[in-house]
């Protein structure tokens, strides 16, 4: 259960950890507003979102007791807000290699034609590069494990 907990914590702190470099100058709202548009475009607001369900799904195993309602409103409430609050947290960091004007044009990509194919098709890019990673992952982890073995360790 404490392994759970710790995961979601990670995947959180993972999540978030690029905040804690905020830029000098605030990110405005139109910034903000702007940044949360060009993330749902590219796709990667739905990869992210993604995420929700798998979090509160780890931590119903934490809180047994509590009731399917009290979990599907607390997963809704979430859902609703989580774009909003992703985008206020990388604000400052996007603010710092991206001015308005380009996110305004990166969004105007994503709002063409070829832009639209690549903001759909993006999640599930995320997903199958995900799958390689931990095919990778375990390729490399066996070959490490035959090499400490032929060493004797």
């Amino acid at each position: 259960m404490k392994k759970g907990l710790v995961l979601v914590v990670m995947c959180v702190a993972m999540l978030f950890a690029a905040t804690s470099s905020v830029s000098a100058q605030t990110p405005s709202n139109e910034y903000k507003a702007t940044l949360e548009k060009m993330l749902e475009a590219s796709g990667s607001m739905a990869s992210a979102k993604a995420m929700v369900p798998q979090m509160i799904a780890m931590l119903k195993q934490q809180s047994p007791s509590a009731s399917a309602s009290f979990w599907d409103g607390f997963q809704k409430k979430w859902e609703s807000k989580f774009g909003s609050k992703l985008a206020e947290l990388y604000a400052p960091i996007y603010q710092k290699y991206l001015t308005l004007d380009d996110l305004k044009k990166i969004v105007a990509f994503y709002e063409s034609p070829v832009g639209k194919k690549l903001g759909t098709s993006t999640p599930a890019m995320m997903t199958e590069s995900m799958q390689i990673g931990q095919q990778l992952g375990m390729e490399i982890a066996t070959e490490l494990q035959q090499e400490l073995q032929a060493q004797g360790k």
